[in-house]
């Protein structure tokens, strides 16, 4: 199978390995908070008890499916980055440094250096139009983890073809040299929910050409696809599958939207994850730690048995 082989370049970012030969790291579940209307800020800061309850019931999904749960944390305000960040650093998860605002972006990779957090912190992301300031902070942070985005905002029309984002990320890869970044990622960017074919298509050209570890964000074109429009079923089905046929692709990140949400995903990507892992066990690859496929493939196997 042509998609078993996909392979790219394998980091170790905190305790958490992403990329190598596809199925052989556990997906990344990316889940948003702080972000710009997120009901737990507030103009006095951030709701920590709330933001703790819905971080360990992501943790304990992912756990329970055998995946990573990753943070997108979106500051809103350059005001809150030290108290977010400060907060975030408990649970030693990656996280990635984001913001609609590159200046915000600039001041949360200079901060999260200065409060120790380099380890887990991914830079998210560096465009073809990111201004010297925050290059330049991104060099001084000392972080070693970015995102390449594959996309021209402005130029979204010619952009968004899978084959014009690989002349974008190539021309980063250039840009990036000299700052001190080890672990390159990309993002091909989703818009809208045809989009999400196009990014699984430069997702494969990025594995296959590139050899990068590479995700992106459903969840940007989904974000009104909710139970209350569409009911339980369509929105599990359609978060879900989109997520399986990302992965399928070859992503190793999946940006499904608010925190929460993870429950809806994590089933259907622990159950390819837990095949891909046979099929890589029946060829001879070792997998290492905790895996679906030592977790939800096994307990599959025996209420086969027993049933």
């Amino acid at each position: 199978m042509e998609t078993i082989k996909l392979e790219s370049a394998k980091y170790r970012i905190g305790d958490y390995c992403i990329g190598g030969v596809l199925g052989e790291c556990p997906t990344w579940l990316v889940g948003s908070i702080f972000y710009l209307g997120d009901k737990i800020l507030s103009s006095s800061g951030i709701d920590k008890t709330v933001a703790k309850q819905k971080i360990e019931e992501a943790l304990s999904q992912c756990d329970k499916y055998g995946l990573v749960l990753a943070l997108d944390v979106i500051f809103p305000s350059e005001n809150l980055i030290e108290e977010i960040l400060s907060f975030i650093g408990e649970f030693s998860i990656p996280v990635f440094l984001d913001s609609p605002d590159p200046g915000i972006r600039a001041r949360t990779y200079l901060k999260a250096s200065e409060l120790g957090l380099t380890k887990y912190s991914i830079a998210n992301g560096l465009f073809v139009d990111s201004p010297p300031e925050e290059v330049e902070a991104l060099r001084e942070s000392g972080i070693e983890s970015a995102v390449l985005m594959a996309f021209d905002p402005k130029d979204p029309y010619t952009s968004i073809e899978p084959a014009a984002r690989m002349t974008i990320v190539r021309k980063l890869l250039e840009g990036v040299k000299g700052l001190g970044v080890r672990n390159i990622m990309v993002d091909t960017v989703v818009l809208d929910p045809s989009s999400i074919y196009l990014s699984g298509e430069a997702i494969y050209m990025v594995k296959t050409e590139l050899k990068l570890p590479v995700g992106s964000a459903p969840a940007n074109a989904l974000g009104n696809v909710t139970k209350e429009k569409v009911g339980v079923e369509a929105m599990v089905g359609v978060h879900g599958g989109s997520a399986a046929f990302l992965r399928m692709m070859g992503a190793d990140y999946i940006m499904y939207g608010p925190i929460s949400r993870v429950k809806y995903v994590a089933p259907v990507v622990s159950t390819i994850d837990s095949l891909l892992g046979y099929g890589l066990r029946r060829a001879g690859v070792r997998i290492e730690g905790k895996h679906p496929y030592k977790t939800l493939l096994r307990e599959l196997q025996q209420l086969f048995t027993k049933g």
